[in-house]
């Protein structure tokens, strides 16, 4: 199955200059594929704190561990997508 997960927060709890959670970030985006998860691509808006992730999981069990790690830190949004054609 095909997702569209937006990953948001606001300014005071951005991880992108802390010094653990910016490396935990960034490591769990990198380790999706260890999880079945394969990204398709990935968008963000730094302006808005918004990283839009195109990913495909046979299951949103998969998402769900692949996740875990940075679930504390922001909201994320998991919609199921299709390709239409």
């Amino acid at each position: 199955m095909l997702f569209m997960i937006t990953s948001s927060h606001d300014y005071s709890t951005c991880q992108t200059h802390h010094p653990e959670k910016g490396p935990l970030f960034k490591d769990t985006l990198a380790n999706l594929g260890k999880h079945g998860v394969k990204v398709h691509n990935m968008y963000s808006n730094r302006l808005e704190h918004t990283l839009f992730i195109v990913c495909e999981a046979d299951c949103f069990e998969q998402l769900d561990a692949a996740f875990d790690p940075i679930l504390e830190m922001g909201h994320l949004e998991v919609t199921p997508v299709m390709e239409r054609k």
